[in-house]
């Protein structure tokens, strides 16, 4: 007799035009495809989320009626909220390398983060005000969920810390009395808030969140503009285990591995490592099998060996950019309570 024949959904957004990201999530299925023999049997649903919550209710829909056992992606907030609870109710495992929205692991058991939480970027970001000597931050965020989540996440970690987190766009300030601006946000809303801020003259301080850790932000700063930093995940390139990937990624695309590369192939990884845990049974046997090896198994990975409490991965890190005149510098890597900053 054979294993069940696993069917995999795959839903983010798919066009590059829309984000860079999405050039990187379709590069790691491919260097997954390529190079992983186990997901060669396996049946591909691939589908377009728009990072939209509406779009990713219907494709959920969809994916649980076209019978997944497991799916990859959304890595918006508001689609992977959205989508989530569709596949909970079919037993569905959601393996997601990028949605950060703390509210993700807490509302449902079928998910599985590799990325940090919101409260742990939030940490970090408390730290390095601290670190820095700014008691007073000034918090913006554009429209999206991710954005709004992220913003309230810091600032509960800022009045924790004993920061002053007060000064906030929605209490119309203009962060003109702050010690340091914060922005929380995608890539896009980034890039233009940064480029507003500089045209304003502000001279302040600026810390972007994770979205904005790509080089679509930009390559440097002007001299004497005001410190720039990102807080985001740690770069494939500064992870050891992933060293022999990152080296495929280079000879099969020509260029370095951009943000979300590592968890995106690691969420292919766990997948064809999961293919030995689909029983000789029905899909809902499999699934029930799926969920309880994610609960229960530690995977070796490109982002070294990854376990998961309460859906999140363990051991899963930021890293800390200063962007300057001459690019960007990595000032600080690791889980959020060892970041230290000089």
């Amino acid at each position: 007799m054979t294993r069940h024949h696993l069917k995999v959904g795959v839903c983010a957004v798919l066009d590059s035009t829309v984000t860079p990201h999405a050039r990187t999530f379709l590069r790691a299925l491919a260097v997954a495809r390529n190079h992983l023999p186990a997901l060669g049997p396996l049946e591909f649903t691939l589908l377009e989320d728009g990072a939209d919550a509406r779009r990713a209710d219907t494709v959920a829909r969809h994916l649980v009626a076209q019978g997944v056992d497991i799916v990859i992606g959304h890595f918006s907030s508001d689609a992977a909220m959205c989508a989530a609870q569709h596949y909970a109710g079919a037993g569905i495992a959601l393996i997601t390398p990028a949605t950060t929205i703390d509210a993700l692991t807490q509302a449902q058991s079928n998910v599985f983060r590799l990325c940090p939480p919101d409260r742990a970027l939030a940490a970090s970001l408390a730290r390095l005000a601290l670190d820095n000597g700014w008691r007073r931050l000034a918090i913006d965020a554009d429209d999206s969920r991710h954005g709004l989540a992220l913003a309230a996440a810091i600032q509960r970690a800022a009045l924790a810390a004993g920061l002053d987190a007060s000064a906030t766009a929605a209490n119309g300030a203009s962060g003109a009395s702050a010690d340091a601006l914060v922005f929380a946000g995608r890539l896009a809303a980034s890039r233009a808030y940064w480029q507003y801020r500089r045209d304003a003259g502000l001279g302040k301080p600026l810390v972007l969140t994770d979205d904005a850790a790509s080089p679509q932000l930009g390559a440097a700063t002007q001299p004497g503009e005001p410190p720039l930093y990102v807080i985001g995940f740690e770069a494939s390139q500064q992870i050891p285990a992933a060293r022999p990937v990152n080296h495929l990624y280079r000879h099969q695309f020509g260029a370095e591995p951009e943000t979300y590369f590592a968890e995106s192939l690691a969420a292919f990884e766990l997948l064809a490592a999961l293919v030995a845990w689909a029983p000789v049974a029905g899909p809902r046997t499999a699934r029930a099998a799926l969920l309880q090896a994610l609960h229960e198994q530690t995977f070796s990975t490109s982002l070294g060996p990854v376990r998961f409490e309460h859906g999140e991965r363990l051991g899963a890190s930021h890293a800390v950019w200063r962007i300057e005149p001459s690019g960007w510098r990595c000032q600080a890597t690791g889980p959020a309570q060892a970041i230290q900053v000089a």
